[in-house]
């Protein structure tokens, strides 16, 4: 069992730590990692009953023939045999095959998924479809950044927070951004004033003790093109929140996922 674990931990490890190295090479999406984790962490339990029903536990083992009067013209499978008292005879769901098959669907729902997001993406195709594909934007548009709505008793937080995104978001090679002092109505006249295509803005609230974050892209009719959230569970979590709520929002406008990994 201990054996089994390290193993699947260790090797866990180097598919994760490997698609993370290859995904900023070739520029996957931002939640690539987070997806082959999440499957990783389905297929841990599979593993380990699989291992306590082969070789795991005394009274949940599947037994060898050892007599070697009976192992005339038997297969591998028959040989390998669920003694009558096991509480999986007759069934054989927890076995290293179907744990290895498994594996192989997961990796190939990993790889669909991505292909599907980047289609939808370079498409631009449905609410993953980047701005620049779907024509709302073109590149080096400018883009307004207007003030966030601080829904907190910490007067300086929303600051803060809007601070941080504007960082993330300079960063960008796509679209010019243009720091506002307004909130999102204002902004939005000073848009079709200024023949600026898109408005950032967002708000800033507790949740007990942690913080949520969320952002809009908002076209300058007014018109909701994008929602991104994302929690904060300590201070000290808050700035690379924010940091990866920017990268989003990047992705969203086109930014090519190649650079935004780069710059993370």
């Amino acid at each position: 069992m201990w054996q089994v674990l390290g193993a699947y931990g260790v090797g866990s490890w180097a598919v994760v730590s490997g698609l993370e190295s290859l995904a900023t090479r070739i520029g996957l999406p931002l939640w690539t990692g987070d997806m082959a984790t999440a499957l990783l962490l389905i297929g841990l339990p599979v593993v380990l009953a699989t291992a306590v029903v082969q070789n795991g536990l005394p009274w949940l083992r599947i037994e060898d023939v050892e007599d070697p009067n009976e192992l005339v013209g038997r297969t591998p499978a028959q040989v390998h045999v669920v003694p009558e008292a096991h509480p999986l005879y007759g069934r054989s769901l927890f076995t290293w095959r179907n744990a290895v098959l498994g594996g192989v669907m997961a990796t190939a729902l990993l790889a669909t998924s991505v292909v599907a997001y980047l289609t939808m993406w370079a498409l631009g195709i449905g609410p993953v479809g980047s701005l620049m594909a779907q024509g709302y934007i073109e590149r080096d548009d400018r883009v307004i950044l207007a003030e966030f709505e601080n829904r907190t008793d910490d007067a300086a937080l929303s600051a803060r927070v809007r601070r941080t995104f504007s960082d993330g978001l300079s960063a960008s090679t796509v679209v010019q951004l243009v720091e506002s002092g307004l909130f999102r109505e204002a902004a939005l006249l000073a848009a079709a004033r200024d023949e600026v295509k898109l408005v950032l803005d967002g708000h800033v609230m507790r949740v007990g003790a942690a913080v949520r974050v969320t952002v809009f892209i908002v076209a300058a009719d007014g018109t909701m093109l994008g929602r991104f959230e994302d929690m904060a569970h300590t201070d000290e979590d808050l700035a690379p929140r924010v940091a990866d709520l920017s990268d989003r929002v990047r992705e969203r406008l086109g930014e090519p996922l190649r650079v935004i990994r780069t710059g993370r």
